[in-house]
């Protein structure tokens, strides 16, 4: 039943008024699956808020956002104080563009936001 809960949550935050894509969790590591079940987030305007109602305090969370139309754009949110069970926090995406030497930071204004494909990158748990 909470994964079917789980499932809707995630395609109806995918059919949000900006149409961002919410990419399901393709790790068959099941401490990373456990670590991440009950923990969910949303991008609203280059924010990502992230919701840990899991059983398990986290550490470290990085959420990652990639373009469908444009291959070099990569975004980042980093989530680094942690996150006890039942908190949320918010954090800022911060987008680049480019290759190599040319990579360069990309105004939010200026981000495609309809094309955005987000995922989790990393998620640990706190050590107490």
């Amino acid at each position: 039943m909470k994964k079917i809960i789980f499932v809707l949550l995630l395609a109806t935050c995918g059919f949000s008024s900006y149409g961002q894509t919410y990419q399901n969790i393709t790790s068959k590591n099941k401490t990373y699956l456990e670590t991440l079940r009950g923990v969910s987030y949303t991008y609203k305007q280059g924010v990502i808020t992230l919701k840990n109602n899991g059983n398990y305090a986290l550490g470290t969370v990085s959420i990652v956002a990639s373009s469908k139309v444009d291959s070099s754009l990569f975004g980042i949110a980093l989530f680094e104080d942690g996150l006890e069970k039942g908190e949320t926090a918010k954090a800022e995406v911060y987008f680049t563009t480019g290759l190599g030497k040319n990579v360069h930071e990309v105004p939010l204004k200026q981000v495609d936001q309809k094309n955005l494909v987000l995922s989790f990158d990393k998620a640990t748990r706190a050590v107490k």
